[in-house]
């Protein structure tokens, strides 16, 4: 198996009980980053995912299409989770990943509009909603 497949895998299997099975595919200088967040190191990274876990429950990630030329590969994903907070999540996004010569990722970059959160608490949601609205082009 290769390093994106392997990686794959454990997304779409993910879980409190498996996060340290992510250590074999991640360089331990791994670079994580998205709307919220920049971590640096293997550690740091499954530290946040433990306080995602922690968080949310009921929480799953499905990769729908992938492409990998030489060191960089794509996903495209939708991630689900439920919150007190805000009750059920659910939203696309893509990942642009680099593997070092290993196979080792060693850049985790996920692209996904933060407004979907936002709308999704209370109070700032109807903010986000109102806005959504007012900047949406309307064919005239």
């Amino acid at each position: 198996m290769s390093g994106l497949t392997d990686y794959i895998r454990l997304l779409e299997t993910l879980d409190r009980s498996n996060l340290e099975q992510l250590k074999g595919v991640l360089s331990e200088a791994v670079v994580f980053s998205d709307p919220f967040n920049q971590v640096n190191g293997a550690d740091a990274y499954l530290a946040l995912l433990r306080e995602m876990f922690e968080r949310l429950d009921s929480v799953s990630f499905t990769v729908h299409d992938s492409q990998q030329q030489d060191t960089v590969a794509y996903l495209y994903w939708t991630f689900s989770g439920n919150s007190n907070v805000t009750g059920q999540l659910e939203f696309q996004g893509s990942s642009r990943l680099t593997f070092d010569a290993s196979g080792k990722i060693v850049r985790h970059q996920d692209f996904w509009d933060s407004a979907d959160l936002y709308e999704k608490v209370p109070v700032l949601g109807t903010l986000f909603r109102w806005l959504r609205r007012r900047v949406a082009f309307r064919e005239h």
